[in-house]
């Protein structure tokens, strides 16, 4: 796995030209920025804490799909729990 990529230059830049944060997710996801490069980036622009920051990121349509198979994965991982008890 590879270390998480800060785009908060990017990021910033990508605002000040008057992009929404979506669309500014949008743009990133295509240069090749994961979710967690996205969460770093929203942490360092924002100064927030990672909790935060997940939070935002994931509640953008952009990153929909990785949310919808991350709750996908732990419901099964919930039934596999629920089976080995």
């Amino acid at each position: 796995m590879r270390p998480a990529i800060d785009y908060s230059k990017d990021l910033r830049r990508k605002l000040a030209s008057g992009s929404t944060l979506d669309q500014a997710f949008t743009e990133l996801r295509a240069m090749g920025a994961s979710i967690i490069d996205c969460v770093v980036t929203v942490r360092s622009y924002h100064r927030c804490t990672i909790e935060e920051a997940k939070r935002i990121v994931e509640s953008s349509p952009v990153w929909s799909d990785h949310r919808n198979a991350t709750e996908e994965f732990l419901s099964e991982l919930s039934k596999t729990d629920d089976h080995a008890a």
